[in-house]
């Protein structure tokens, strides 16, 4: 098959960029697979339906440089709570989506953050074990360039720096009485420090863009989702230009992030009769969650690092494997040192506090709308009773571990979020207490599936990015095994 013979009735033109564009004045596309969104569930999962010779069709919001008059598109709006938080930067409408702004701090999470329900009594355990998820997060590793904290977790990826370089502030700390310690896991590209993949600027979307049987328009606003019979028939979109276009596909999958799609769900009501799909049990947009977190700064007089080191990381998870701490939600302690002068160290302990899947934390259709007319989405956020006992418990062991570090001289103020969007499209094995089921499909329907955090039932302790991949990755190859329509 030739590249994009599956796109019908258009006469295609292709941008002179490297990254493949569609472009041309026709109203309608159709593809075999519609994927929204092109943030690394989106990229990932046309990486993995394209390596199965599947024909997708990427639809993104955004381009390839900001654009104020996109951006705004995508604006959200401040709830009857209005916890303060900048939105802006986490739901920013680039190719690549939130790759722009990753950090790629990225460790796996834990058998007791999975099952936190069963073994800790606190919160909603995940279908899936840890067993059955270690594969995909390998391929996650290996796709997003992380190296792990431990060698023999990916031996297929070069070793962590980091295991090296934090052995002298492992012994102190083991010293100190921590048990739990493991290397700080990042996104590793270019050299050996710190270095995060951006899908745009390090060419990923292009070499996925290039495949034989992926296509890719940006600047496409998907408006709703049109549904019959519970298939999804056609997303109703606005090209480049702000005019109509339609496009069919025979499966859709929504990765717009964690705002957007739950609000894309909402927008299609206007669409099917006054149902927004994926409502069907009021948690549409429930149990949104965020890592809310904050750093303590100090310093070291003698210096742990070895000789020529630049930095070194390490996670410190006592809390999750100590009994004394079963039914408080968990926290995820991150110890950095850099050298200072004269041979001393600058210090850094950040602690990431997961939060309560409550029902009262809401993404919901808005007041204000889009130029299009489309209502904004408005976020309905504030910490709960059982957010701010997780604090204090955390807070107080994060200043313990700064004071086993080294000095402690400021401690920044509480940041109610980590640019970590979770939970408003929660997977479930009910149709009752959840948007998708453990496959990642939209209760009630037969081709619309979501893929991103929004469907982490619970937030545990670790950024998302890794573990989005890994479903978004196990996704494309379950969707990869259906037969052709």
């Amino acid at each position: 098959m030739k590249r994009r013979e599956f796109i019908r009735d258009v006469a295609l033109s292709l941008s002179l960029s490297p990254v493949a564009l569609l472009s041309g004045c026709q109203r309608k596309l159709s593809a075999e697979f519609v994927i929204v969104g092109s943030g690394p569930a989106g990229i990932a999962l046309a990486d993995s339906l394209a390596q199965a010779g599947r024909q997708v069709l990427v639809l993104e919001g955004g381009a390839a440089e900001p654009d104020r008059a996109l951006q705004d598109m995508h604006a959200v709006e401040a709830g009857k709570w209005g916890l303060a938080y900048n939105f802006g930067w986490a739901t920013q409408r680039l190719l690549g989506g939130t790759t722009n702004l990753w950090q790629s701090h990225s460790p796996r999470p834990l058998e007791q953050e999975l099952h936190a329900a069963s073994l800790r009594g606190v919160g909603k355990d995940w279908p899936f074990s840890m067993d059955s998820l270690t594969p995909w997060l390998q391929s996650a590793e290996q796709w997003l360039h992380v190296r792990p904290s431990e060698p023999a977790m990916n031996p297929a990826l070069p070793v962590n720096p980091f295991i090296a370089s934090s052995q002298g502030l492992r012994k102190l700390l083991t010293g100190a009485g921590y048990q739990h310690l493991e290397a700080g896991a990042y996104g590793m590209v270019h050299h050996e420090g710190m270095d995060a993949l951006r899908l745009l600027e390090d060419g990923e979307i292009d070499r996925v863009a290039g495949l034989n049987t992926v296509a890719l328009k940006d600047r496409t606003t998907v408006r709703r989702i049109r549904m019959s019979g519970g298939r999804a028939v056609a997303l109703e979109c606005a090209d480049r230009e702000g005019k109509p276009l339609e496009v069919e596909a025979g499966t859709v999958i929504l990765c717009g992030g964690g705002v957007q799609t739950p609000r894309l769900l909402w927008n299609s009501a206007s669409s099917n009769g006054g149902a927004a799909p994926g409502n069907h049990s009021d948690w549409l947009g429930a149990g949104f969650m965020e890592h809310p977190g904050q750093q303590i700064y100090g310093r070291r007089e003698k210096a742990l690092l070895p000789q020529g080191a630049t930095e070194t990381h390490l996670h410190v998870r006592d809390m999750l494997h100590d009994p004394a701490y079963d039914g408080i939600r968990g926290t995820l302690f991150h110890v950095g040192l850099k050298p200072g002068p004269q041979g001393s160290e600058f210090t850094m302990v950040e602690v990431l506090f997961e939060q309560e899947a409550s029902r009262q934390n809401r993404i919901l259709p808005g007041q204000k709308t889009d130029a299009l007319g489309d209502p904004l989405p408005r976020v309905d956020y504030r910490l709960t009773a059982e957010d701010r006992r997780t604090i204090k418990v955390g807070s107080d062991l994060q200043r313990q571990l700064a004071e086993a570090v080294g000095s402690v001289d400021k401690q920044t103020a509480l940041r109610p979020g980590s640019h970590h969007l979770m939970g408003a499209t929660r997977l479930s094995l009910d149709p009752r207490d959840g948007v998708v089921d453990a496959n990642l499909k939209v209760w009630g329907t037969e081709n619309l599936y979501v893929a991103g955090s929004s469907v982490f039932p619970s937030g545990m302790t670790v950024p998302p990015t890794l573990i989005l991949t890994a479903l978004s990755q196990r996704l494309g190859a379950l969707l990869s095994k259906q037969k052709k329509q």
